[in-house]
């Protein structure tokens, strides 16, 4: 088993994450990643890591946890939440670069299938969040990310349109806040 660790590693809460009571095989890998989110720093030109672009729909200090664990081909990403807005949906994406000062500075959604804007080329992560501020959501995926083709996770201000509203698919409104995660994924063939 390979064991990737950018943040304080909690195990139990990442082979939970995982959906399986097997034991972890030797080619499984598991991501784990926490951050708790700042503005950016005002004339530092400093990005953290996990930054709020809108410190009333993500306030300073509210944290994310994420989990990404691989089984052969396929992956289950998870997500945490505390400190945020109860009540509110946010909509959650794999985005392609890592967070920068610009909203905009972490590239489009990642997508398995390249120009397909779908749930099952993208990682949708919506959820809402409850009485206590607390968000979970969970997804599973068939395939693996390309190597440095995912480099951060972003809130956006609304939950994940599929088109059938005013909304095109995949569109989510404003990015609210981002957290840079050096995603696991294969090389290219």
């Amino acid at each position: 088993m390979k064991i990737l660790a950018t943040g304080a590693v909690a195990m139990t809460a990442v082979l939970a994450t995982a959906g399986s009571s097997v034991a972890a095989g030797q080619d499984d890998i598991l991501l784990y990643d926490a951050g708790r989110f700042v503005p950016l720093g005002e004339g530092t030109g400093v990005v953290p890591k996990a930054v709020t672009y809108n410190e009333e729909l993500v306030p300073p200090g509210s944290q994310i946890h994420v989990a990404q664990g691989i089984r052969g081909n396929s992956m289950l990403i998870d997500i945490a939440t505390l400190g945020l807005d109860p009540g509110h949906t946010y909509g959650t994406h794999v985005h392609t670069e890592p967070c920068g000062a610009d909203p905009a500075d972490a590239g489009g959604h990642y997508q398995d299938q390249q120009g397909v804007v779908d749930e099952d080329s993208e990682v949708w992560l919506d959820f809402t969040v409850d009485e206590r501020g607390v968000g979970q959501a969970e997804v599973y995926k068939n395939w693996l990310f390309r190597a440095g083709e995912a480099g951060s996770l972003v809130l956006h201000e609304r939950g994940t349109s599929e088109g059938h509203d005013e909304h095109p698919p995949g569109d989510a409104g404003a990015r609210v806040a981002c957290f840079s995660i050096p995603f696991a994924g294969v090389p290219a063939a």
